[in-house]
């Protein structure tokens, strides 16, 4: 058993230690698969309206604890945002400003990755609305949102500003920051 422990210890201590573009990816892939089964679950359950609380719940817990796990902050950033913490910074905007040239000049959206002032690395990948599930909370209210999910989403978010979507625009970015190399 301490032989599995020390070997859990030395990969976790190596990933934190990777290059963010290696292992980014992979945190973000983890966070997206734990999201994606919430969401379907709870759309199962109580449809699309249910899934609203799933996003205001447990979409932050599930950051916390890939954070936490990973050893990094993993966060998600847009413009638009349903939850005022996911607020885009005036650097992050410019950085989805790039994501969407890419997208509007049918450019591959290459994930991206800046070292802050302070040393820390932060990873982007873009969000892109995938399939027309995910507009049954990020359409256009009357036309892809039922009136009781929409009045959920009021009900949760007053200042909500994430509809107005279709398939394949860019929704925001995932963030991934580790820690400054010593």
């Amino acid at each position: 058993m301490k032989r599995i422990l020390l070997l859990f210890c030395l990969l976790a201590s190596s990933l934190i230690q990777a290059e963010p573009a290696n292992v980014a990816p992979a945190i973000i892939t983890e966070a997206s698969g734990k999201l994606i089964a919430a969401l379907t679950e709870a759309i199962a359950k109580d449809g699309a309206a249910g899934a609203i609380g799933v996003c205001s719940e447990k979409a932050p817990e599930i950051a916390a604890e890939l954070g936490e796990k990973h050893g990094v902050v993993l966060r998600r950033l847009t413009e638009k945002p349903r939850n005022p913490k996911n607020t885009a910074t005036d650097e992050e905007k410019a950085l989805l400003a790039a994501f969407a040239a890419d997208l509007e000049n049918a450019k591959k959206h290459e994930p991206r990755t800046v070292t802050s002032p302070g040393g820390a690395v932060v990873f982007h990948a873009p969000i892109v609305i995938p399939v027309p599930l995910y507009l049954q909370c990020h359409g256009y209210p009357g036309t892809d949102i039922a009136p009781e999910t929409l009045a959920e989403i009021r009900k949760l978010y007053p200042d909500d500003k994430a509809t107005g979507y279709k398939v394949g625009d860019l929704r925001g970015a995932w963030g991934v920051t580790t820690a400054p190399k010593p």
